[in-house]
C-alpha cells in the first residue's frame, strides 16, 4: 500500500458484507480486516486505524449485539451510518449440490435474516451460528456443509442466491472514530439507570421535555449483576450541539452510568 493512505479496519475478511460497505465509501482507503467487532473498536481506540466499519443493526435480525457492546467498552464513537440492502447465498464446496447439505453455517444475523428459508429447505439440518460469515466460509469442507454469506471463496461455489427472506433486507453500518464529529441529526447515547421505580421513564422522558423523537432503545446483559441492563438509544436532535449538552446534561440526573456515543448523519 502507499504511503500516508487512510486505514479503514471493517468486520470480517473481504468475502463479508461489511468489506464491500467499507470498499464502497471508502475506496481509496487500505482496508483492514478484524476477527471480531471489539477487535476493530479497539484498533480505532489506539489509533492504528482511522476508523472502522461494523454492522449495527438489520432490518430483519434486528440490533448487532457485539457492535453495542464495542460501543460501550471502547472510548470510540460514531461518525457516519451507512445502509446497505444485504443479499446471502448458499455456499459449498465445488462439486456439492443443494441436497446434500447437513449442516449450516453462518453469524447470527445472517442465520435470522435466512430463518425461514432454512426452515423451508432444511428443516432437519444442523445450524450453526459462528463468529463471522467469513468464518463459515472457512469451515465448509465437505458436502454436506454448506454456509450463508455473500460469496464463495476460492474452491467453493453459490448453491443457490437470494436465500434472505426479506429481498428489501438492508443492514446499517456505523463509520467508528476516536474523536466525534458533531455533524448531522442522529444521537447515539447508552445509559444504565439507578435502581429506582420509573427510573427509566424518568430517563426518557427528557427527550419528551426537549421534544426529541426516539428513533431506538436496546437493552443489553449487563456484566456487573445478574439480570442487570444497560440501554443504548438513538433520538433525533436538529438543535445542534449545544442543545444537545443540556440533554446529556438532563440525562445524567436519572442515570448511573451515560455515555455520548454519536452525533451524526
Amino acid at each position: 500500500m502507499k504511503r500516508g493512505l487512510m486505514k479503514i479496519g471493517y468486520f470480517g475478511e473481504e468475502s463479508s458484507h461489511t468489506y464491500a460497505c467499507a470498499s464502497e465509501n471508502f475506496p481509496k482507503a487500505e482496508l483492514i480486516g478484524f476477527s471480531s467487532m471489539a477487535a476493530a473498536a479497539e484498533a480505532v481506540e489506539k489509533g492504528s486505524v482511522s476508523g472502522a466499519v461494523v454492522p449495527i443493526e438489520n432490518s430483519v435480525g434486528g440490533s448487532v449485539g457485539d457492535c453495542l457492546d464495542a460501543l460501550k467498552k471502547y472510548n470510540v464513537y460514531i461518525t457516519a451510518q451507512f445502509l446497505r440492502p444485504i443479499v446471502h447465498s448458499l455456499i459449498g464446496i465445488e462439486g456439492a449440490a443443494k441436497a446434500d447439505v447437513r449442516k449450516i453455517y453462518s453469524h447470527p444475523q445472517a442465520i435470522a435474516q435466512c430463518d425461514g428459508y432454512i426452515k423451508k429447505y432444511f428443516p432437519d439440518a444442523l445450524v450453526i451460528a459462528v463468529a463471522s460469515t467469513s468464518e463459515a466460509l472457512k469451515i465448509i469442507k465437505n458436502k454436506d456443509e454448506a454456509a450463508l454469506a455473500r460469496k464463495p471463496e476460492k474452491g467453493q461455489t453459490v448453491l443457490e442466491k437470494d436465500v434472505q427472506d426479506a429481498k428489501d433486507n438492508t443492514t446499517r453500518f456505523v463509520l467508528l472514530q476516536k474523536q466525534p464529529l458533531f455533524q448531522g441529526n442522529k444521537v447515539s447515547v447508552l445509559f444504565e439507570t439507578r435502581h429506582r421505580p420509573g427510573a427509566l421513564l424518568k430517563v426518557l422522558g427528557v427527550l419528551a421535555d426537549f421534544n426529541l423523537n426516539m428513533t431506538k432503545l436496546e437493552s443489553r446483559p449487563s456484566r456487573d449483576g445478574i439480570f442487570e441492563y444497560w440501554f443504548y438509544v438513538e433520538f433525533s436532535c436538529d438543535e445542534g450541539k449545544e442543545t444537545l449538552m443540556r440533554v446529556m446534561q438532563k440525562l445524567s440526573e436519572g442515570t448511573g452510568l451515560i455515555k455520548f456515543v454519536g452525533y451524526y448523519r
